[in-house]
């Protein structure tokens, strides 16, 4: 086992990184990513070699790809980053378009720290998605197929805050999302929404003792009530004292119906859209709409599962002393407010993802950061990474 090492013992080199990763952070968005997908795949392929790793695809219009170890090598720790652009706005979780310069922050930390004897060759699996919150039928089997060489006792999923709180955020867990579309039929999309939020709620588990101890503590902070007012959407939901609108934003489920700007015989008359907490399954909303809506086609577009991390989850235990190397300790939240793809790793691998907002420093784009900056935000991901391993050595006191 590599030996641990302090953060000055491992030379970056940030231009290069940079310079690996800017043909695909300064490509604009594509309605069909192909331009991207190429750029990603060089990029990656590139990183392979130093890490000791294999680049695997899927193949589709939007590929996933991943950096696996060697057969028959488990990895000792997971990594998640996406190589597109979300669906959704991003905000205030990270910073919109930032999932590039995350992933060449991810890519940079880890080729750094390898170089560097921090992990070993060929010890980390590294999974690149087109989005986080979307493409969850496809990445869950692209998952469950290569499990032997993705799983490990911690996976972590870094992103790109738009500056730096006071206290760094722990997130136990995070929001599901299922999407379902109905074509024809003559059912309201708005009273089976409304029916299936319902019953949702009737069976909704709720916060559990640790969650409302979490959940009066937050309800105090001023900052923590002013950050969750830009994740809501639904006025009415910010109704409320502190810890009504938190329980609410993190434990009850959300509906809302989408109809497509022009109809079409191929297109659904609506889409649902439920974001759901714990016990709230997408298999068993499918069902329900099904049978509220007899006489429609219903079909699952996505299925993302809501997920709990244990606060003695190594994962957790990596991100708490980091939280107090790097701010002023943690602020730990019982869950997310926004949807994570968590779920779909703890289902598919036994491995739930962490969240680890790293701040882009000030006057940077995220398609085009100056070097200094980039360095500034490897540096945080390499203290992550080597914590993750328990091979992070605490640098002396002057």
């Amino acid at each position: 086992m590599p030996s641990p090492l302090r953060l000055g013992q491992i030379a970056m080199d940030p231009e290069a990184y940079l310079s690996q990763f800017q043909g695909l952070m300064s490509l604009a968005r594509e309605t069909l990513p192909q331009l991207s997908a190429e750029a990603a795949r060089k990029a990656l392929a590139a990183a392979a070699g130093p890490l000791g790793l294999e680049l695997v695809e899927n193949k589709g219009a939007a590929p996933i790809f991943a950096l696996l170890p060697p057969e028959g090598v488990e990895p000792r720790l997971t990594l998640f980053a996406t190589w597109h652009a979300e669906t959704v706005p991003v905000m205030p979780a990270a910073v919109e378009g930032s999932e590039r310069l995350a992933l060449a922050a991810t890519i940079g930390a880890l080729t750094a720290v390898v170089a560097a004897g921090g992990i070993g060759p060929g010890e980390v699996a590294v999974v690149v998605a087109p989005g986080a919150a979307h493409g969850s039928l496809v990445l869950d089997p692209f998952l469950r197929e290569r499990r032997a060489r993705i799983a490990s006792p911690v996976g972590f999923w870094v992103r790109v805050l738009p500056r730096a709180p006071k206290r760094r955020r722990i997130y136990l867990g995070g929001r599901g999302r299922v999407v379902i579309g109905i074509w024809g039929g003559d059912t309201s999309p708005h009273l089976i929404r409304d029916e299936i939020v319902a019953a949702l709620s009737d069976g909704a588990y709720g916060p559990r003792p640790l969650d409302f101890e979490l959940l009066r503590k937050l309800a105090e902070n001023r900052d923590v009530l002013e950050f969750l007012e830009e994740t809501v959407e639904d006025p009415e939901a910010a109704a409320g004292s502190g810890e009504t609108r938190l329980k609410s934003a993190l434990f009850e489920p959300h509906g809302q119906v989408i109809r497509p700007g022009a109809s079409h015989p191929d297109r659904p008359v609506a889409w649902l859209t439920f974001e759901t907490a714990e016990g709230m399954e997408g298999p068993e909303i499918l069902s329900r709409i099904r049978a509220a809506a007899p006489g429609s086609r219903v079909e699952m577009a996505e299925s993302m599962p809501w997920d709990r991390i244990g606060i003695h989850h190594p994962t957790i235990q990596t991100l708490i002393p980091l939280s107090k190397s790097r701010s002023a300790g943690p602020e730990i939240w019982p869950s997310s407010p926004w949807v994570t793809p968590s779920g779909i790793f703890t289902r598919a691998l036994g491995t739930p993802l962490a969240e680890w907002g790293v701040p882009l420093p000030a006057g940077n784009a995220v398609r085009f950061p100056k070097p200094e900056a980039f360095e500034t935000m490897t540096w945080e991901v390499a203290e992550l990474l080597l914590r993750a391993v328990g091979a992070f050595e605490e640098s002396p006191a002057p």
